[in-house]
């Protein structure tokens, strides 16, 4: 039996956002932004509402975010970006679409981990490949 004494508070918008993207709901993702929720929110650990996308391997929201301005440089506590992000999931689709809109390809995270030391830790051959050739 609840306590109907117990109030609780409603959601924060930010907080939406994110449950928004994890759950792929573009459509709420849309309305939150046009009411005045930042494109480039963080959650509790620094992650950015892109890197959320990305780690949902969601790419239809990650291009959306990206088309509506999302930064895709930003990086979370550990200074990981929604780039490390994808190679560590290894979709290459993901990378390039990072990549082409901008992505820093030569960052360090805090522990001092590159993209290309990440992708031949993971084994993702094909984005380590990718990568080479944007040199």
């Amino acid at each position: 039996m609840e306590d109907e004494s117990v109030v609780k508070a409603p959601m924060s918008p930010e907080l939406r956002i994110f449950q928004a993207v994890e759950k792929g709901n573009l459509e709420l993702v849309k309305e939150l932004l046009s009411n005045g929720v930042s494109i480039n929110a963080k959650d509790s650990l620094g992650n950015s509402t892109l890197i959320k996308a990305v780690d949902e391997e969601d790419l239809t929201i990650a291009k959306f975010l990206i088309a509506k301005g999302a930064n895709v440089n930003l990086r979370n506590t550990t200074g990981e970006t929604a780039l490390y992000r994808a190679i560590y999931r290894g979709n290459l689709e993901l990378v390039k679409m990072l990549v082409s809109a901008g992505a820093e390809t030569k960052v360090k995270t805090v522990g001092g981990i590159s993209l290309v030391d990440l992708a031949e830790e993971r084994g993702e051959e094909g984005i380590l490949k990718y990568l080479g050739s944007l040199k």
